[in-house]
């Protein structure tokens, strides 16, 4: 999704093997990116735009009228059944292909507005009402929307009314002690430089586990589409990606979100995100919205850097400024445009090959912006008789060239905890949620911190911020340390060094990575021998360690039947999803029993089942048996990522949840403490979680005779 399509890569491979040695050279690491874009730039034809023509009608950012009928019908079976959070998804996506004025849209919108009641949503439910009218909603079902009014009203005054006796706890957002030399960070954190380690922060003072050290508003954000369900063979597709659930502007959840009136991608949870992101750079993107699409997030997030900054200031410090970071620790760190332009490109280690992708990606994307349309904006450079428009092109295409390089080992996923509920037919008490990739995004003073694969800080997200906490004691002098993915509780230390490797393009050294080389290499698998249980070890051919059962298997074998254990367990989900409770739970019981025979005792698709069989039993108000479950799933995810880990406090949270429906006052105050203080230290108070965790306890200790714990 970061990349180009399939297509256009394949078509960017097939370039670069006609290109002479010497062509080619101008993509070296000793080649300088301006002469790379300008190469491109020469060499594009009319080949390229036949291409691009082709690639973008595969992917359809336009309205399509039809797709409003046809969602609003699946939105308004989902809403006879009561799947009123189902419903509402689809109506959105409905409302997303709408035209602006017509009925079918104003339709859409009151149908939505039925849905936002059910769900609690009265201000969002009002907005739609007035949306249904703005589109020509038809006089003669007035009455029903005007009436759903009059009881939103209602509502809205017994909720204010109510507000006084609520046990809500007010939010305070969390602040940084300001750093005079790097904006965003806490006082406890000095940036300094070395050659082996280049820009790296560390500790200036002892700093405390659960401390936060940064929040940081990303300079530039992109939500990754999903162009699998883009697709015109695709386009009335019925699955939910979080960029149906998110705004495209600041990142939050949106209740009922608004489409832009000019394509059917972008969504937005105000009209004020709406409007600020048409004026700050969709203005420009809706009308690239297929081409953008084709070449990836990373194209994408390089292009609205650009038009977030303004042509006039990119073009001002592409000319002056160096990208050579050894003066910076010496001065203040900008928090402007500046901090981007000077994060490592590593142009010396890319292939040649790779660069020409960049830089043909670049030259495309030149070809179809509006350099006028740049100039309306405000962005374009000064007035100059001297700068001509290719001029202009090479400015442009150098820094989008630039930017998609940086991206390669500066972009950082921004990640979201959402529940799934919308896919279920019944309301569940316990949330059963995960993380996932919304967005990408560049953070300036993040990328400052170096790579550990124990890292002694947590990373969260609230919208477009980004907070980092200590997630354990760190020591005056000690570096500050982020995992740009391969943990070592989660992958091994053959697959963390490759990864890092390619990516990156360092060896890690970390302190676990160090250890792990120095220790004797186990080969002991996940896996156990399905004739006497011991573990299995090896590589290609797995090996029983007990010597008086000797079994071998090859581990394709065994990934075989894993594999046919995944699909059985998310077979299990899925009728569990479908209010089948009973026959998802003998579905998983038969998963388990089968995942015993195999699987070594640790293995976390075990706990995986475990966490299943608690929602399965939840659902039905089981609430001791759900808790049972989940107390084996919560033993190992203890032992997989320790007792302080941000996994440990998710399964945590549920255990909470499950206790304080089954009213077991006084092991549900136990866990909550336990939960929350681990949340805490990972998210802060303002979690979501750790609200309701408070919540919960708040209400828990009214009861007579509780004390607290």
């Amino acid at each position: 999704m970061e990349f180009p399509v399939a297509h256009w890569q394949d078509y960017a491979r097939l370039k670069w093997s006609q290109l002479s040695p010497h062509e080619k050279a101008k993509f070296s690491p000793e080649s300088d990116l301006k002469d790379s874009f300008s190469s491109c730039w020469s060499h594009l034809q009319q080949e390229e735009e036949e291409v691009l023509e082709r690639l973008c009608s595969d992917l359809s950012v336009g309205k399509e009228p039809r797709a409003v009928l046809f969602y609003k019908e699946e939105g308004n079976k989902r809403f006879g059944r009561k799947q009123y959070t189902a419903a509402a998804v689809l109506y959105s996506k409905g409302i997303s292909h709408g035209i602006p004025g017509t009925e079918e849209l104003a339709l859409c919108f009151a149908n939505r507005s039925a849905v936002l009641f059910h769900l609690g949503h009265y201000s969002a439910c009002l907005e739609d009402i007035d949306r249904a009218q703005e589109n020509g909603y038809p006089q003669r079902l007035l009455s029903k929307i005007l009436q759903r009014q009059e009881s939103c009203l209602q509502k809205l005054k017994q909720c204010d009314t109510s507000n006084t006796k609520s046990h809500k706890t007010e939010r305070n957002q969390e602040k940084v002690t300001e750093n005079p030399l790097l904006p965003n960070a806490s006082r406890s954190l000095k940036l300094k430089f070395s050659t082996s380690k280049g820009r790296h922060l560390v500790a200036s003072e002892d700093i405390a586990q659960g401390e936060l050290l940064l929040c940081e508003e990303a300079y530039v954000t992109v939500i990754i589409p999903n162009r699998e369900t883009i697709t015109k063979k695709s386009t009335w597709d019925l699955s939910v990606s979080l960029c149906d659930l998110y705004c495209h502007h600041c990142l939050q959840r949106a209740a009922a979100p608004i489409p832009c009136p000019h394509c059917s991608v972008a969504k937005y949870c105000t009209s004020q995100c709406m409007d600020q992101a048409w004026s700050y750079y969709h203005c420009i993107e809706c009308s690239l919205g297929g081409l953008l699409l084709n070449f990836g997030v990373f194209c994408h997030t390089a292009l609205r850097t650009i038009l977030l900054t303004g042509y006039r200031q990119v073009s001002e410090v592409l000319s002056h400024e160096t990208s050579d970071p050894v003066q910076a620790p010496i001065q203040p760190y900008p928090g402007d445009y500046r901090s981007i332009f000077s994060l490592l490109s590593h142009s010396g280690h890319h292939k040649g090959e790779h660069v020409f992708l960049c830089a043909l990606t670049s030259a495309a994307l030149c070809k179809k912006l509006d350099i006028g349309r740049l100039s309306s904006m405000g962005t374009a450079p000064p007035t100059d008789e001297s700068m001509s428009l290719q001029d202009d092109v090479q400015i442009l295409g150098s820094a989008v060239l630039l930017h998609l390089l940086q991206l390669h080992c500066n972009a950082q996923a921004v990640t979201v905890i959402h529940d799934e509920k919308y896919e279920a037919s019944t309301t569940s008490l316990v949330e059963s949620s995960k993380s996932s990739r919304l967005a990408t995004g560049l953070f300036p003073v993040l990328s400052l911190l170096n790579h550990s694969c124990d890292p002694n800080t947590s990373v969260s997200f609230q919208g477009r911020c980004v907070m980092v906490r200590a997630n354990r004691a760190i020591r005056k002098g000690e570096e500050v340390l982020h995992c740009y993915g391969p943990h070592k509780l989660r992958m091994n230390f053959a697959k963390r060094q490759n990864l890092l490797k390619d990516q990156y393009f360092f060896t890690c050294e970390c302190e676990a990575c160090t250890q792990e080389q120095r220790g004797t290499e186990d080969t002991a698998t996940d896996f156990c021998c399905p004739k006497c249980h011991s573990l299995l070890k090896g590589e290609d051919d797995l090996q029983c360690v007990n010597e008086s059962c000797g079994l071998r298997l090859t581990r394709d074998d065994v990934g075989l039947r894993l594999q046919n254990l995944q699909h059985d367990i998310h077979r299990a989900q899925e009728q569990l999803q479908a209010g089948h409770s009973d026959i998802a739970i003998r579905r998983l019981m038969s998963c388990l029993s089968e995942g015993k025979e195999f699987l070594s005792g640790n293995h976390m698709l075990l706990g995986e089942i475990f966490d299943q069989l608690a929602q399965a039993e939840a659902s039905k108000g089981e609430w001791a048996a759900a808790a049972g479950h989940l107390k084996k799933s919560i033993q190992l995810v203890g032992q997989r990522y320790g007792p302080s880990s941000i996994e440990l406090g998710h399964e945590l949270f549920k255990l909470a949840q499950i206790l304080f429906n089954g009213r077991e006052v006084v092991e549900a105050l136990g866990i909550i403490v336990r939960a929350r203080d681990i949340l805490l230290s990972h998210y802060g108070a303002d979690n979501n979680m750790v609200q309701e965790l408070q919540e919960m306890r708040t209400c828990l200790l009214e009861l007579p005779g509780i004390r607290a714990v």
